[in-house]
């Protein structure tokens, strides 16, 4: 078996959701497709998809593994195009969504240091908290925040982690008490952002050890900093990443809640479209979001 085929075969299938649909990508039979995938089943000792004559899904172990090599094919891909194509200019349009409050605070420099590099390239960078249709809206690349594995079938390459925060404002906690369990947490107005997956749910712990609690409130928003607002001026308790309140936390308009579970950490994701023949704009400009996670104080 060629492992490296293989694992390209399995993740085709995860991607495509088909075999058939892996098949034409990898321009290979499905034969040969279900060849690669129960060799690798037979080195692994386990089976990562459940198939029958209707539908295929993934087995836990399918999820897991899919998740973790997922980003090694991806940057084995993208080093192998970059190689390939260090003598090509960059140059065209470039075009990534990103989610309106990180894209005010971080991305204006970031992108103004790509133009620096690549001063041929043109960046058309659209803020918006909905999560577009890359594909349908034509764009290059979206950066997006979340404390769940993002659903479908884009590819999805993590950036960096970026801390969760439960706060509200001190005249709130004077007048409601401050909450120092999960349970409590249920008998507060909570701040709920509307676009994430669940909105009556609040989830904490981290790893595989995860707790989630229901909650309710007077405001659902889809941006955070109007969430944050809201919880300086005393209507609730805002749970937030915490670029978002550092400042009101510094200056003490908002005040840490610590629980009796942690809270979560945000990922930040690159998604883009495909896997194969990556453009070397997006290519440059993932590379540059890699290096300023790494290197900013997101607070």
């Amino acid at each position: 078996m060629d492992k490296l085929t293989a694992l390209q075969v399995f993740q085709a299938i995860v991607d495509a959701g088909s075999f058939v649909g892996a098949a034409q990508r990898l321009d290979m039979s499905s034969a040969m497709v279900s060849k690669q995938l129960a060799a690798l089943e037979q080195h692994l000792g386990c089976r990562l998809i459940q198939r029958t004559t209707r539908r295929m899904t993934l087995t836990e172990a399918g999820q897991d593994y899919s998740r973790r090599i997922g980003p090694i094919l991806a940057q084995l891909e993208e080093a192998d195009a970059q190689a390939q194509q260090q003598s090509v200019s960059v140059h065209g349009k470039l075009r990534m969504s990103a989610p309106l409050s990180f894209g005010m605070r971080f991305l204006g420099s970031w992108m103004a240091q790509l133009h620096t590099s690549h001063p041929q390239l043109e960046i058309e960078l659209v803020l918006s908290d909905e999560q577009v249709d890359l594909v349908e809206a034509g764009f290059d690349l979206a950066l997006r925040i979340s404390t769940q594995p993002l659903p479908g079938q884009l590819v999805a390459r993590p950036l960096g982690e970026i801390a969760m925060v439960l706060c509200a404002a001190p005249a709130y906690l004077a007048r409601h008490g401050t909450p120092r369990t999960l349970a409590e947490l249920a008998g507060h107005a909570c701040l709920r952002y509307s676009l994430q997956q669940t909105q009556q749910f609040w989830q904490f712990g981290s790893g595989q050890t995860l707790y989630q609690q229901a909650v309710h409130g007077p405001l659902l928003a889809n941006n955070g900093d109007v969430l944050v607002n809201a919880a300086i001026a005393g209507m609730g308790i805002a749970y937030q990443p915490d670029f978002l309140l550092a400042d009101a936390l510094a200056d003490g308009r908002l005040q840490r809640i610590t629980l009796d579970v942690s809270t979560l950490a945000a990922q930040v994701y690159a998604v883009y479209p495909a896997r194969r023949y990556l453009p070397q704009k997006v290519q440059l400009t993932l590379a540059l979001l890699q290096t300023m996670l790494t290197s900013a104080t997101m607070t």
